[in-house]
């Protein structure tokens, strides 16, 4: 998330400070002090790069940035930004939109990179190759704990190990090489696509269930109904109609529909942004906030027709529901009709975006709800869905 919608939604620079000084208390045991100053600041951010770091940053705390700064799009777009990049983290305290100062002063030093995310703030050690993850002071704590929860009862190749954790917060080893979404080589990033596709389908052969399929649609339609009459007082969603509407495509493949579904644990969120490729080209899954019970075809959903992105609808609803996203593993004569999984789908994503929007303060999210909805409602019109 960058900093301009943070600064737009929330009291940034109050929660970042309160936040950063629990952080080292809860987890370092140390008492730190960080205020915005101008005078003797040894932690800057700069435009574009989001993150406090020391005017003076070490080679290894480097790599953060040119890691998050690794653009798919073509060479010389590539080129242009790692030079804006590097001109950023060898000007010092030139140019930078705010200065701040962390005390005691060797709390700051060169290894050291302060990234606020959309509801947490990570700390990376570059020096003891620890990352530390505290959530937002004033946050619901619902997603936090759930992937605490996720994390500690699952024991996967494709996970990262937590090493301490706590009520708040939790440490783990700083990965190098890029997230998906900044891989340029095009074979790793299918690589990484088709390890992640497997590391899911892994995920839900070890935990698939059947279920009532008519009851299991009808649990998320009732709860998407209850949220949006929540979401059109405390967000102010404009699209509250729409989302009711498009639940009426139940009446269209209610006679489609079969005894039994598959259900089973999800991530909830596995676009190319929570995928990691290291160097040696393993895959890693992170930002385990939303992992929950799913159908079995939702994360490969997401992820094989990008349903995070414009367009990802069209092409998910021209599908046939083919073996590429499936992980219920089914007979052909025991398969689930393309309509229902495509409705199940519809359905499961409505409700990821509706209970993250609610998570969030004040009436932020908003707008972002509209626009996804307003996306998928025009997916359905232009293509159908049964």
């Amino acid at each position: 998330m960058d900093l301009s919608s943070m600064l737009d939604r929330e009291d940034f620079f109050g929660l970042l400070s309160s936040t950063v000084e629990a952080y080292y208390k809860e987890a370092e045991h140390a008492d730190v002090k960080l205020t915005r100053q101008k005078k003797d600041a040894n932690l800057v951010i700069k435009p574009k790069l989001s993150a406090l770091y020391p005017p003076k940053l070490s080679k290894a705390a480097q790599a953060f940035f040119y890691s998050e700064w690794n653009v798919r799009g073509g060479k010389w777009k590539n080129l242009a930004v790692k030079a804006y990049v590097f001109v950023m983290l060898h000007t010092g305290r030139l140019f930078s939109s705010y200065r701040f100062h962390l005390e005691p002063q060797e709390t700051a030093g060169r290894d050291l990179v302060i990234a606020p995310n959309n509801r947490s703030i990570r700390f990376f050690n570059y020096k003891t190759g620890v990352v530390g993850c505290r959530i937002k002071d004033g946050f619901s704590d619902k997603y936090f704990k759930n992937q605490l929860q996720f994390r500690l009862n699952h024991r996967y190749d494709f996970l990262l190990p937590l090493e301490r954790w706590g009520e708040k917060w939790f440490t783990e080893p700083i990965l190098q090489g890029h997230p998906l979404a900044r891989v340029t080589d095009e074979a790793l990033y299918q690589k990484g696509v088709s390890d992640a596709l497997a590391a899911v389908r892994t995920l839900a052969d070890d935990t698939v269930r059947r279920v009532d399929a008519r009851a299991y649609l009808a649990a998320l339609r009732e709860r998407i109904i209850t949220l949006c009459a929540a979401a059109r007082e405390k967000k102010r969603i404009k699209t509250a109609d729409d989302t009711l509407r498009l639940l009426d495509i139940f009446k269209i493949v209610e006679d489609k529909i079969p005894a039994e579904i598959p259900v089973a644990m999800s991530h909830g969120d596995l676009q190319t942004g929570n995928i990691w490729v290291e160097p040696n080209g393993k895959t890693i899954l992170y930002d385990w906030e939303t992992a929950g019970e799913r159908s079995v075809w939702y994360d490969s959903a997401v992820l094989a027709y990008s349903l995070r992105r414009p367009y990802g609808w069209r092409r998910f609803l021209r599908s046939q529901a083919e073996d590429a996203y499936r992980a219920d593993r089914t007979a052909p004569s025991d398969r689930v009709p393309p309509a229902i999984v495509k409705y199940a789908v519809m359905l499961e994503n409505i409700l990821f975006h509706l209970e993250d929007m609610m998570e969030l303060p004040n009436d932020w999210g908003g707008d972002i709800y509209d626009h996804n909805l307003l996306d998928l409602k025009n997916a359905v019109t232009e293509v159908g869905i049964a």
